[in-house]
């Protein structure tokens, strides 16, 4: 990681073990993948929020390990709007009346259950809270790169098409 100064804030950073790219194909990388339009626009500016850490990851590396935890983030807030669309709680009041988010793998239990997530995609939404907590982690920030950015965004934008765009079994009953 470089340390920022006048000189060099705007030089881009070396990413250990990725070939050097110019600053046209890193943002080019990331601008081609797509976001389905169906996704909600709170969800959408969530998603280009994490795909702008990512491209300005070419000046400053931590940028874009900030974009790959952003995109998990961003995963959950999918799953608690896609609930919220459903019809499905995603809050319970406490004993003393306060309201209380469900957690990620609740809100996943139950799109699961309304066949709100396709059966190809389970895995996948299961695992994003765990990656979210793996890439938290300082010990792992070296370990996230450019690779591993364009992975966790692409899969973003593929799970949150399918997501918002799934017909649970519910609504094709009704």
């Amino acid at each position: 990681m470089k340390h920022l100064n006048r000189a060099n804030w705007l030089e881009p950073d070396l990413h250990e073990g990725a070939e050097p790219l110019d600053a046209e194909s890193w943002r080019d990388t990331y601008l081609a993948i797509r976001l389905d339009p169906r996704v909600p626009e709170e969800i959408a500016a969530m998603f280009e929020a994490a795909r702008a850490c990512m491209i300005y990851g070419s000046f400053y590396t931590p940028l874009v390990t900030l974009g790959v935890e952003h995109c998990y983030r961003l995963l959950e807030a999918a799953a608690r709007a896609r609930c919220s669309q459903l019809g499905l709680p995603v809050v319970i009041r406490d004993r003393q009346g306060k309201e209380r988010p469900l957690s990620f793998q609740h809100n996943l239990r139950q799109l699961i259950g309304r066949d709100a997530i396709p059966e190809t995609d389970v895995k996948l939404w299961m695992q994003a809270g765990e990656l979210r907590d793996w890439a938290a982690l300082p010990e792992h920030h070296d370990s996230v790169g450019p690779d591993h950015a364009v992975t966790a965004l692409t899969r973003a934008a593929g799970m949150l098409g399918r997501l918002f765009t799934s017909t649970p079994a519910a609504e094709t009953k009704a």
